[in-house]
């Protein structure tokens, strides 16, 4: 009161003005800087809270891998989100019985009840962490809520989600997830391909080819990058084989450059001339990457090529064969009768001496 009497006694009214301000500022920096040190003071607790749960059950955690743990601690509520990071950081690396071991361990912890909670009225990052425990934990009750969250806008949380019902049961999931794949472009190809590698090689290649078969023309060569990528390639050879005489030249570059074996490659010779610039392209770095020597003419009749990606990635290629020498490719360059051809050897000729 003391304070607003002295305030009130100044006459100036700018004088006044200024004084409330610098008082206003104060209590906001104030204010800020108590702020600051509840969240520091928070921060260290949470860590600390981290480490002494990370040396509690890490060694059980450890013991997992072999057998059943002798004794299982009591996880106090300190402990539990820290725990269940724990749990999945180790349940990813660990395969087999080791799996069946953790899902029990989980489910005598109250793991699943605690993952639910943070489903259902966590934020963002419990959400993930439940999503993520509960896919691990193999909970069908959670099915239909995945199911849901796929559909969210946010491509984290649906491609998390996605995850979780593959793990959950990976058939089933591929035959729902599969339109997804094609019309969800937001999601990293990098992720998909790892969300369909970890689904059973048999089950996925069925689905897929359905999907090749009664896709749209557009979406088709989206849907070979993932054959091309994934482990099931020996599979995906008739497929290429009956699509790489396509007249689609994006199912075309599509097939060639998921070539993994001599029938692949078969395709790429086959389309050398091709008049689209973009499959040539596609042909040059096959050439480079399962080609042999007799490849060679090829990829030096494409250093004249008019579209200067296609004649660099063919220098690349040629530059790139395991049996082409620093020498070999001088030769190439002043046996060329043709100007391009000389000028993009010799860069890459640069380049593969710089490299070295």
């Amino acid at each position: 009161m003391a304070l607003f009497s002295v305030l009130e006694s100044i006459s100036d009214p700018v004088l006044r003005y200024l004084t409330y301000s610098v008082l206003t500022i104060t209590g906001l920096v104030l204010l800020l800087l108590l702020q600051v040190i509840v969240y520091r003071i928070l921060s260290v607790y949470q860590d600390r809270n981290s480490q002494v749960a990370k040396g509690i059950w890490r060694p059980v955690l450890a013991e997992m891998m072999v057998a059943d743990p002798v004794t299982i601690p009591h996880l106090k509520k300190m402990h539990q989100h820290a725990f269940l990071r724990e749990w999945n950081r180790f349940h990813t690396v660990l395969r087999g019985d080791a799996h069946k071991r953790m899902q029990k361990l989980a489910r005598k912890t109250r793991l699943d009840i605690l993952a639910h909670k943070y489903i259902e009225r966590g934020g963002m990052r419990e959400l993930l962490q439940g999503i993520v425990t509960l896919g691990h934990m193999q909970d069908y009750s959670i099915w239909n809520r995945l199911i849901d969250l796929v559909d969210s806008e946010h491509p984290v949380i649906s491609l998390t989600a996605a995850q979780a019902l593959v793990d959950i049961d990976s058939k089933n999931a591929m035959q729902f997830l599969i339109p997804y794949v094609i019309k969800r472009r937001d999601w990293p190809i990098a992720r998909v391909a790892m969300l369909l590698n970890s689904a059973d090689p048999a089950e996925l290649f069925a689905v897929i080819e359905d999907a090749i078969n009664t896709a749209a023309v557009e979406d088709i060569p989206f849907l070979l990058k993932f054959l091309g990528t994934s482990h099931f390639d020996p599979a995906i050879r008739n497929i290429c084989l009956r699509l790489g005489s396509s007249e689609d030249s994006r199912i075309i570059s599509a097939c060639i450059d998921a070539a993994k074996d001599a029938n692949g490659l078969e395709i790429a010779r086959n389309h050398v001339a091709n008049p689209a610039w973009h499959v040539r392209l596609h042909v040059a770095k096959t050439l480079g990457r399962l080609g042999t020597i007799e490849d060679v003419g090829l990829l030096v009749q494409l250093l004249s090529d008019p579209e200067w990606w296609v004649r660099y990635r063919s220098a690349q290629a040629i530059s790139g064969m395991p049996f082409i020498s620093v020498d070999d490719m001088q030769k190439i360059c002043d046996e060329s009768n043709d100007r391009y051809a000389r000028d993009i050897m010799a860069q890459v000729i640069s380049e593969r001496e710089w490299s070295q």
